[in-house]
């Protein structure tokens, strides 16, 4: 027993040494060998005017078949050098050309052979005027804010326009620059946050890149109080049971001191209402209140028949 564990951890370091620069002499040996690998090379245009932009969609790499040792084509596939096309002197319309092994950018003295371009074998640009436009600015709000806090609907946005930096074609369709979106879920008080403009076609960039979204929330009161339920216009003859229900209304404490003058309950049931004589209808409130939450109890009557 003791003769084994000197033979495996006698001089342990010494033995790992070993160990691993026979790994290092059979990976070199290894990658030595002829190999074929597909190796993706970014493609990279300059000397494009600067009143001209790119627009739709291009290919953002080519793929080409190479063969060579493995210790080079691994050196291609981690390195990715790019191939670099120049459109010095181009104008405004569809650029074609089609791409071959000398346009590849293999490192000098490495003798790696192409076998066959895969894809794209011909590179397809369309070229456009470059323009400008200042566009308002729009977030996307998702989410509810944690009980006990609500928001009214607004927000504000620093700056609220931006700059932006594109082909005229795909400019000239848009009316607006979103970003987001931003999330209230879980959040007690006013949500501060910077984030990047989004959904921007390929080839426009704005000045700045971000901005700062701003949404208010305010704790909440609830207030209890009774009202008179209305009838739709034209429908003033029917009667309901009960005539008065509760209003509960949640509402920021700036609100809610005018939240009764705002309620406005009626009853609601589709067209003829003689039909739903004796069946209870829907109450709501007549119009939209932004910012408050409006409920009623019972949030329904019974519909009776027209007075006579």
């Amino acid at each position: 027993m003791n003769l084994l564990r000197s033979l495996l951890f006698d001089n342990l370091g010494l033995k790992l040494v070993a160990l691993l620069l026979a790994l290092l002499v059979y990976l070199n040996v290894y990658t030595d060998r002829p190999a074929t690998m597909k190796v993706s090379f970014p493609i990279r245009v300059t000397d494009l005017a600067d009143s001209l932009s790119l627009s739709g969609p291009s290919p953002s790499t080519v793929q080409v078949e190479v063969r060579g040792t493995a210790k080079q084509l691994i050196r291609l596939r981690v390195t990715e050098p790019p191939m670099k096309v120049s459109l010095a002197g181009v104008g405004i319309g569809r650029y074609e050309r089609a791409l071959g092994p000398e346009d590849l950018p293999l490192p000098e003295g490495v003798e790696v052979q192409v076998d066959r371009m895969v894809s794209p074998r011909t590179l397809e640009l369309q070229v456009d005027r470059r323009i400008e436009r200042n566009l308002p600015v729009s977030v996307s709000v998702e989410g509810q804010p944690a009980s006990g806090a609500l928001w009214d609907g607004s927000y504000e946005i620093r700056p609220s326009h931006v700059k932006v930096k594109g082909p005229e074609g795909v400019l000239g369709t848009l009316d607006t620059v979103r970003v987001g979106p931003v999330s209230l879920a879980g959040r007690h008080d006013t949500l501060r946050v910077t984030v990047e403009t989004v959904e921007l076609p390929p080839w426009c960039v704005t000045e700045p890149a971000r901005v700062e979204v701003f949404v208010p929330l305010e704790q909440a009161v609830t207030r209890r109080f009774p009202v008179t339920v209305g009838s739709p216009r034209g429908s003033e003859r029917f009667r309901v049971s009960p005539a008065r229900v509760t209003a509960i209304v949640t509402a920021p404490r700036r609100l809610a001191t005018d939240a009764a003058t705002q309620v406005r309950p009626t009853w609601w049931a589709p067209a003829p209402h003689a039909r739903s004589v004796g069946r209870r209808v829907v109450v709501r409130n007549a119009t939209d209140l932004p910012g408050l939450e409006v409920r009623f109890e019972p949030d329904s009557v019974f519909l009776q028949s027209p007075l006579p």
